[in-house]
């Protein structure tokens, strides 16, 4: 088996990232709108599109994240 090469992550910027400043950003699929979550995953809000949920995370003073 061949070992394989990782690359090395700089986790710097993680120490930007604040509970009381973050929202994440995902897609409801069973719903069809985007969510705006805080960091425990309480949904603030549901928008049409995806640059929409970053446009109000931002407009509330907050820094949006992606979620997979």
């Amino acid at each position: 088996m061949q070992k394989k090469e990782y690359e090395q992550y700089d986790f710097s910027d993680c120490q930007l990232w604040s509970e009381e400043t973050s929202a994440f950003i995902k897609r409801d699929n069973k719903e069809g709108v985007w969510l705006i979550c805080d960091a425990m995953g309480e949904k603030l809000a549901a928008v049409s599109s995806r640059d929409e949920a970053f446009v109000v995370a931002r407009q509330n003073e907050l820094e949006p994240c992606s979620v997979h």
